[in-house]
């Protein structure tokens, strides 16, 4: 099948239109990064500050915390850009497929990856069955530490978590244009 394509959209409406998409699906992540940007500014002018007052402790302190925020910035982002190709899959499944419990289990397991293809169900129009889904596996909005960690807490240093949360492969979508 060819890629969906609207005439009533033409070139330059299209990008305006996968901003908010991005936007939409990533939100928590977007304030990371704002959060990020501000501890970055925060800390940076005060590292400047305790250099011209001499005090190294401080500089190196302050310095700490302001690479903390480059690298929340720089985290989030990949992050963000994963669910994004996570939403375009699973928009694209669910598309081709309608609802099965065996696409809404690919994206099961953070609430990263669970809210991104909630979007996706919005779109193809079948929230209400993947959100009663969920619900009956004991998923609330509250969850948002990824299941996996409960079971084995030294999944953070695997080669497979940090490609599946930060490296996803990109994805072109089939049917949609965002």
């Amino acid at each position: 099948m060819e890629r969906f394509i609207d005439s009533k959209y033409n070139r330059y409406v299209i990008p305006y239109k996968r901003a908010g998409q991005f936007v939409r699906l990533a939100f928590l992540l977007h304030l990371a990064s704002i959060l990020g940007l501000a501890i970055f500014l925060k800390f940076g002018v005060l590292s400047i500050s305790a250099l011209e007052n001499g005090s190294r402790t401080f500089f190196f302190m302050y310095g700490f915390f302001s690479v903390f925020g480059i690298v929340l910035i720089f985290l989030a982002q990949m992050d963000a850009y994963s669910r994004l190709q996570d939403y375009k899959l699973a928009k694209d499944l669910f598309f081709e497929n309608g609802f099965q419990k065996r696409i809404a289990n690919l994206f099961i397991y953070s609430h990263c990856q669970r809210e991104a293809i909630k979007i996706a169900a919005i779109d193809i129009g079948i929230i209400d069955k993947l959100t009663a889904y969920y619900t009956s596996l004991g998923y609330q909005w509250f969850h948002l530490i990824p299941d996996v960690t409960f079971h084995n807490p030294m999944v953070f240093f695997t080669w497979n978590f940090w490609k599946k949360t930060f490296f996803a492969t990109p994805y072109r979508s089939k049917y949609f244009l965002w």
